[in-house]
């Protein structure tokens, strides 16, 4: 039926999309005067008369700059409810809307009229798993995420691994990351995993038995622990290489071996004794790190993938701490990887 546009009116709280996109409306305006309206518009009617645009707002506006005085239109009495789920449908089926813009509908309903994920799919015939993925733009990511992909620049897949992420600073720094490498979504679940972990842990076993030792690295969440002792066999027996390399699975924890980030007896025994000072001690094992870079880097970056890393070596302190007057090691390395850029802070495990 013909309905007086001066008698339609706009509840923002119904229609889908309120924000007028200019291109498109030249188009369409274009398209009413030389072939007349193809579809109609869909409204309900209002107790005073009046009638509420369900699905057409563009089709309005572009007959009143026409100069249009009616347009043909479909009549549905419905709730609020059914007429949000019939203006959303309308925009889904054309294509008319951005996933963000879908998501902060699909929101607002929710919560408007208390439904589930699963009754919303089931009002729009799409999955839960559509639905899901439309949400997490609107509640878990930051807003230049959600730009990125109006923008096209990120998939809503992608958008979708970084909302895993909780810091939203962090979030936008691995967007731009997934763009400049050109990641896929898979690629980008992978990095995620290395990305997130950016703590590196350390741990020393003296004067400590195995069993407080695996009860500290589950306490923290240990998932890879990286042995940087020169020497692995010649030492206490339960923190013998062979030993931890056979035990540390069953707790679900890594074990690797890495001897070329250790410290040589021929080095490490003139520091313990006060002939070699500190400060040259750093300077040797930071030209030792360098030199070897090639040997560990690849093997830490894969094991970044795995979960929280500890590395691991005899001192109980990796600063010097009572009756330990040395530093040990690690702690030049921890704050070398930090530098480097693998990991973000250190935690010492003492």
């Amino acid at each position: 039926m013909k309905i007086p546009i001066g008698k339609l009116i706009i509840n923002p709280e119904i229609v889908a999309r309120t924000k007028i996109d200019e291109e498109y409306l030249k188009l369409l305006m274009k398209s009413l005067k030389e072939d007349g309206q193809l579809h109609p518009i869909t409204v309900r009617p209002l107790p005073d008369g009046r009638y509420e645009i369900i699905d057409g707002l563009h089709r309005v506006e572009a007959a009143k700059r026409l100069g249009w005085k009616d347009i043909e239109a479909n009549v549905v009495s419905v709730d609020d409810l059914e007429a949000k789920f019939l203006s959303l449908k309308a925009n889904l089926v054309r294509r008319n809307l951005e996933p963000v813009q879908e998501g902060e509908l699909i929101y607002r309903i929710m919560v408007k009229h208390k439904l589930t994920e699963k009754q919303v799919a089931e009002r729009l015939g799409v999955s839960v798993e559509w639905v899901s993925k439309r949400l997490a733009l609107v509640l878990k990511v930051h807003e230049k995420v959600r730009k990125l992909v109006a923008e096209g620049k990120l998939s809503l897949g992608h958008a979708v691994v970084i909302s895993r992420i909780k810091d939203p600073t962090k979030q936008v720094k691995f967007a731009y990351l997934i763009i400049r490498n050109s990641w896929s979504v898979k690629q980008a679940e992978e990095a995620l995993i290395e990305f997130i972990n950016d703590t590196i842990f350390t741990i020393g076993y003296e004067g400590r038995s195995f069993e407080e030792f695996v009860d500290l690295l589950k306490k923290h969440e240990i998932k890879v622990v990286m042995d940087i002792r020169h020497e692995v066999d010649f030492v206490k027996q339960e923190f013998s290489g062979e030993l931890l390399k056979r035990q540390l699975p069953v707790y679900g924890i890594r074990y690797i071996q890495l001897k070329e980030l250790g410290v040589p007896r021929m080095i490490r025994e003139p520091y313990i004794e006060g002939k070699l000072s500190f400060e040259c001690f750093k300077q040797w094992y930071l030209w030792w790190i360098e030199k070897n870079r090639d040997e560990w880097e690849k093997k830490l970056r894969e094991a970044k993938r795995i979960g929280y890393i500890t590395l691991l070596c005899v001192e109980r302190y990796p600063k010097p701490h009572g009756a330990q007057k040395h530093y040990c090691h690690r702690d030049i390395l921890a704050d070398y990887l930090i530098r480097q850029g693998f990991f973000e802070k250190r935690v010492d495990i003492i």
